[in-house]
């Protein structure tokens, strides 16, 4: 009687495991949820992120009043895909603004109207930049039902300093801000703690133009 009891004990502990691994979502994960509508998102490891946007993007009218008239920004982010080294994120610049994308929005907007897509936009620290597929988004839009080979949509790789993702789902965008927030933190954390002389950080410093305008 005394050895059925005590083979059952390890039995009993190892069916609660699941139970005790199970705890909140991780940041990628709460991450990779909330941006299901609008693209996908992949972990290469502890501290970098892959982001594939649907494409084509929409382009992004952001209206402000100025002396009483309405005047508008435009933006566009051809972006295939994005490489997000976490660390070089500067999660202090992270910026949410609810924007148009209706093609007759500037035409019909009144005072008060609200955008349907809110658009997340990143940045990186000074002398850092994001590694980036980009591609030509008015060939892509005169290209038939695919797939095709992305040298006809002009793909082609840049680096860019800032970068925007849409979101047709406003409470979805704060929660991705949020959790990729907390992401960026903790992997500058890793990385602070990293033993001198390593380097999980190779971005290379370049020239090139923001993508957004």
């Amino acid at each position: 009687m005394r050895r059925t009891c005590l083979l059952a004990i390890p039995i009993v502990f190892l069916s609660a495991l699941p139970c005790l691994a199970q705890g909140p979502p991780a940041p990628v994960q709460e991450m990779k949820i909330s941006y299901a509508a609008s693209g996908s998102l992949l972990a290469l490891d502890d501290h970098t992120l892959l982001i594939e946007p649907k494409m084509p993007g929409p382009i992004c009218a952001l209206p402000a009043n100025a002396g009483g008239e309405t005047t508008w920004s435009l933006f566009t982010f051809p972006l295939a895909s994005i490489t997000i080294p976490l660390a070089v994120v500067d999660e202090t610049l992270i910026a949410e603004d609810v924007v148009f994308t209706q093609p007759d929005a500037r035409e019909t907007y009144k005072p008060g109207d609200v955008g349907d897509t809110t658009m997340v936009v990143i940045v990186s620290l000074p002398g850092k930049q994001f590694h980036t597929l980009t591609y030509d988004r008015d060939r892509l839009l005169q290209l038939g039902p695919g797939p095709h080979d992305p040298s006809v949509y002009g793909q082609a790789p840049d680096d860019v300093e800032a970068f925007g993702l849409t979101f047709s789902d406003h409470e979805a965008a704060s929660a991705f801000v949020a959790a990729f927030r907390r992401a960026v933190i903790a992997a500058k954390a890793g990385i602070a703690h990293q033993p001198a002389g390593s380097n999980l950080n190779n971005s290379e410093e370049s020239t090139a133009r923001p993508l957004y305008r």
